[in-house]
């Protein structure tokens, strides 16, 4: 019998596309409860870029920013969310950037056994 692990830690590595191309970068699995760490984005570029990030709720069909245009200073970095941010069945994190391939994103995400209550 194959067991599922109570904890399960992941971390993505990308760069960011413009809004024209905006992919859904990380979706929580069902049955799981998904808590991002750390949301870390790189400006690789001599100017400035902006960068968007949102959540797509599954449950309530809503989207919220987290950032909007938020601006990363050349050969900078920044940690686009402060804290920590749940996201449950099927709830989606877009995150885009000004410039194609100009800005570097390393999510560190948690993902635990939800039950219901």
């Amino acid at each position: 019998m194959a067991t599922v692990p109570l904890n399960l830690f992941k971390s993505l590595v990308t760069p960011l596309s413009t809004i024209g191309l905006v992919p859904t970068l990380y979706t929580a699995p069902s049955q799981r409860a998904a808590i991002i760490l750390t949301a870390q984005t790189t400006n690789i570029t001599n100017s400035y870029q902006t960068v968007t990030a949102s959540i797509s709720s599954a449950a309530f069909s809503t989207v919220t920013f987290l950032v909007s245009g938020f601006a990363i200073p050349p050969n900078d970095a920044a940690n686009i969310i402060l804290g920590k941010i749940v996201l449950t069945d099927g709830d989606k994190l877009t995150v885009y950037c000004s410039q194609n391939n100009s800005v570097h994103l390393t999510l560190s995400i948690l993902e635990t056994i939800n039950t219901p209550a």
